[in-house]
This record gives C-alpha cells, sequence and structure tokens, in this order.
C-alpha cells in the first residue's frame, strides 16, 4: 500500500487542530454573530468576503473629489461594523486575515486600474494617518497591518497639522468642516501617484482632506480603495 503525503493539507490541519487547542485555554466568541468560535466563524468569513456586499455581486463604486475614481469591496453593514470594532478597538489582530482577504479583490482591481491610467505605472500605496490619540490607545496602525497582510508597503505621505475634534456625532456639513485643512504632507510629492487605502468611507470627507493635502503637496490620487462604503 502507497500513501502520498499532502503537506499543504496537513499545514491546515495542524493548524486547525492548535486552534482548537488555544480556543479552549483562552475562549473567544466570533466577532461578527457572538457565537463561540475561534475569531471568526465560517458562515461570517464566508460573508464578509462576499463582493459587494448583501444583494451585490461587485464592488461599490462611487466618485470622489476631482472625479478620482474610488472602489469599495462591499457595502458596510452590521458585520463588517462588528468585525472593525473587534479588530481596532478590542485589538483582535487576528481578525486582519478576514480582513485583508475582503479586501484584496478590491484592492488588486484598484491598483491595477490605477496603473492602466498611469501608462502602466504602479501608484504608491498610501493610508490616512491615525489620529494621534487612537494610535496611542491601540498601539498599531490597523489599515496599515491590512494593507502589509495583503504583500504590500504601505507610504505615510500625510500627517495630521492638528488634531480634529471625534466626528461619530456630526452631520455631512460638519464632518467636512471639521477636517479642513487638518491634513497636510510630510515633504513635496512632486511626480508621486498613490492609491489612498481606508478601511471604511461614509461620508468621504476624510478622504477629500487626504486627496486636497497630496494635490496641495503636488502629488496626485490615482484612486481610492476601501472595505467598506456606508451607502448614500
Amino acid at each position: 500500500m502507497t500513501f502520498t503525503f499532502d503537506r499543504q493539507a496537513a499545514v491546515v490541519a495542524t493548524r486547525a487542530a492548535c486552534l482548537d487547542a488555544w480556543s479552549l485555554l483562552v475562549p473567544v466568541v466570533c466577532a461578527g454573530c457572538g457565537s463561540p468560535d475561534r475569531g471568526l466563524c465560517d458562515p461570517c468569513r464566508a460573508r464578509l468576503c462576499a463582493p459587494g456586499g448583501p444583494g451585490s455581486d461587485a464592488g461599490v463604486r462611487w466618485s470622489c473629489p476631482g472625479g478620482i475614481p474610488g472602489l469599495a469591496a462591499r457595502r458596510y453593514d452590521a458585520l463588517v461594523g462588528a468585525v472593525l470594532l473587534a479588530y481596532k478597538e478590542d485589538a483582535r489582530v487576528g481578525l486582519v486575515r478576514p480582513l485583508a482577504a475582503a479586501l484584496e479583490p478590491a484592492f488588486r482591481l484598484a491598483m491595477v486600474e490605477a496603473a492602466r491610467a498611469s501608462d502602466g505605472v504602479a501608484p504608491e500605496i498610501a493610508t490616512i494617518p491615525a489620529r494621534r490619540r487612537a494610535a496611542r490607545e491601540r498601539g498599531f496602525h490597523p489599515v496599515e497591518r491590512i494593507v502589509r497582510r495583503l504583500g504590500a508597503r504601505p507610504r505615510r505621505p500625510l500627517r495630521w497639522a492638528r488634531e480634529p475634534a471625534d466626528q461619530r456625532d456630526f452631520g455631512r456639513a460638519e464632518r467636512f468642516a471639521n477636517l479642513e485643512g487638518a491634513l497636510v504632507a510630510r515633504e513635496t510629492l512632486a511626480d508621486r501617484r498613490f492609491l489612498l487605502v481606508e478601511d471604511v468611507v461614509t461620508t468621504g470627507a476624510t478622504v477629500a482632506e487626504a486627496v486636497r493635502a497630496v494635490h496641495a503637496a503636488g502629488g496626485v490620487v490615482a484612486g481610492v480603495v476601501a472595505l467598506a462604503r456606508v451607502d448614500g
């Protein structure tokens, strides 16, 4: 009798066994639905990675300031909100894997489209800097970690010139006014092209301010890609 060894299957099985054992020592619940699991149950993982989100089989497109193309992997919903909250605020950094997997198709497509619009020259990947207080409290940059998980190297061309007020209770106009002039470039960005990466785009105020700051420093934003976009 001949036995064949499937290395990939063995690695997957070993990892699953280790995660099962770890979950007994440190019980966790699914960040999506709250059921006992290792972090994100299979049904929630499948829903998170479904292109476009509920009722859609494609990414979500919109136009950013100046006609810059925006592409989100999916529409924002309760599942995305719950997983991002656990990842960013509860420091459940293991969720970076499914979050990166959910973003990847839109990220790869946005890279191709940005390069096509620039005669084949790939743009630099840029993230919007985390607010100072959030950066201190979390100890990591959530979006940068997702980008690195995708095998890309994120740049930090911008910094906060001032700390804007918390925007959670602001309306659309208030958000834009609160962020106006808050970001500046770290150096001249002349002749540099960027693909901006965000986790969630709500009103688009933060993206608009980042685009303004890049352009003010002589750079170009070739596109914006996000994990999710809020409808409306």
